[in-house]
């Protein structure tokens, strides 16, 4: 117990400078993801561009890329025109 307050108090002895203050504008709000990150940015911005101002998606794919079907999912999206034909952007960005 005292090795774990010692602990504590040299750890706030040398506890890391405050970050300064970014002023962002909370209007502004954005969303990046890489790979199965970026699928969910985009997710996200889908269900919420209301709020949503923008998404970087790195290696991921676009909004209802799987049409609803798993084989879609793993062997298409994944590996776009392996199986399948990639989706159409017209049909994409109608269902978007």
């Amino acid at each position: 117990m005292k090795a774990l307050a010692a602990l504590l108090v040299a750890s706030a002895v040398h506890a890391a400078e405050p970050l300064p203050a970014l002023h962002a504008a909370r209007e502004g709000v954005t969303v990046s993801g890489v790979s199965s990150g970026a699928y969910m940015a985009v997710q996200l911005h889908v269900a919420h561009s209301a709020r949503v101002a923008g998404v970087g998606a790195i290696a991921g794919g676009p909004y209802y890329c799987a049409q609803g079907s798993l084989f879609t999912a793993l062997y298409n999206c994944m590996k776009p025109g392996t199986w399948t034909p990639v989706p159409p952007v017209a049909l994409l960005k109608a269902r978007t």
